[in-house]
């Protein structure tokens, strides 16, 4: 039986100690045994904040792998690979997302050897699979839906009450082979968006959903943290037509001022933002307020993007946003905090929005087109991904992120 390397989390058992790390050990490589599955190498996965919330045994993460049925899980859930192999049924679908993917100025992305194909002539191919592994690239969306629950029939997919998470609750991207149900399943042409863009766009995806929930078009924004998802939120909002972007964000202990100037603000005004305010000091909190005031005759900002996951970011929220203006929370606090909903929220008619996930797959659509459009390549050249390593190496990428020095990591099986 053929074996891979693969990063693993032992499942955590009510009672006992769940043993904060990574196990690295070997596995088999997975066979398709469900018909509608596929099966990827994957060239390049990508680290992001669960997986150093799982790496470090987080509380919330335990309650939710608890109920898992195996003994132990692959982590990982973003990546960027090549289909090598796919169930009967998961070859039709393919070849409807050939003849689907490309449409609406896409068509120059289709590779000639498909060019033209009818579903139907694409499934007659004998060596179908070796030329989609040859010529497009792919990725998947990781959580899997039931399709059934009330959520999935009215299109509603990423608030599945059923859903099951590749890489938290089933055997995910840290490794050599994964397999995926082809439903799940996005192909790129090779030169559409590079490869390692596509292993972290299902990070980008949770950015570009709330940006997408905020409808920034036009509209004067505020994005609350410039950690890897704000600085995401902040350049996704710029290509979707922000008039103003106000970022903040604080420095703290050995991540001094000068530190989160030259790093995160830095990149975040490379990517669009108009102002940064470092909100730990008194006075770049009351001139983030005062800017936003001045700049709106009284109003305050359209749509807050709270990215930071901090109650304090919260009280900056209803300090800047408008009456009639939104919330959109992707951040995810802990514990508890009061809110006067009569005076926050139901007189100054604030819609607050939670994001979870990517819409499947309108938010995919509209990261393909930015990202075609420039915004891949400026990732790209800014840097930020910070680290590219072997998969051994996981330890080094979770201690980068976890003390600041990393954006995004990538993993090489």
């Amino acid at each position: 039986m053929s074996t891979m390397k693969a990063v693993i989390k032992p499942r955590p058992n009510p009672g006992k100690e769940w043993k904060k790390g990574f196990d690295l050990i070997d596995r088999p490589v997975p066979e398709i045994t469900n018909q509608t599955d596929v099966k990827f190498k994957v060239t390049a996965a990508a680290v992001c904040g669960t997986d150093v919330g799982i790496y470090n045994s987080k509380d919330s993460l335990r309650d939710s792998m608890q109920g898992i049925e195996y003994d132990k899980v692959t982590v990982g859930h973003e990546f960027c690979g090549k289909i090598v192999e796919a169930g009967k049924e998961a070859c039709d679908l393919l070849a409807h997302k050939v003849v689907n993917t490309f449409k609406n100025g896409g068509e120059k992305y289709v590779p000639e050897v498909f060019r033209g194909k009818s579903v139907s002539e694409l499934n007659s191919m004998t060596n179908f699979i070796d030329l989609i592994n040859e010529h497009l690239n792919a990725t998947a969306e990781m959580h899997v839906t039931c399709g059934t629950c009330v959520q999935c029939r009215q299109n509603d997919k990423h608030v599945c009450k059923n859903t099951i998470i590749k890489g938290i609750h089933e055997d995910g991207s840290f490794t050599s082979y994964l397999t995926v149900p082809a439903e799940n399943v996005l192909l790129f042409g090779q030169h559409e968006i590079p490869p390692d863009i596509i292993a972290f766009m299902d990070a980008i995806g949770n950015a570009t959903h709330t940006v997408e929930a905020a409808d920034v078009k036009g509209k004067r924004v505020a994005v609350l943290g410039c950690g890897v998802q704000g600085l995401m939120a902040v350049a996704v909002a710029k290509y979707a037509g922000a008039e103003k972007i106000y970022a903040t964000d604080v420095s703290h202990g050995m991540f001094t001022a000068e530190k989160l100037e030259q790093s995160r603000f830095k990149l975040a005004r490379d990517f669009g933002a108009d102002y940064t305010f470092n909100v730990a000091i008194d006075d770049e909190k009351e001139r983030f307020y005062q800017t936003v005031l001045d700049e709106s005759e009284g109003a305050g900002v359209d749509a807050v993007l709270e990215m930071s996951g901090n109650y304090k970011a919260y009280e900056d929220a209803f300090k800047v946003v408008r009456m009639g203006g939104m919330l959109a929370l992707l951040g995810i606090p802990g514990g508890k905090m009061v809110v006067d909903f009569s005076k926050d929220i139901i007189f100054r008619g604030v819609t607050v929005h939670g994001v979870i996930g990517r819409r499947v797959f309108e938010t995919w659509d509209m990261m393909r087109v930015i990202l075609r459009e420039g915004l891949a390549q400026k990732f790209i050249d800014s840097g930020f991904i910070t680290h590219d390593i072997p998969l051994e190496e996981v330890d080094k990428g979770i201690n980068a992120l976890a003390n600041g020095e990393a954006l995004k990591v990538l993993l090489r099986p």
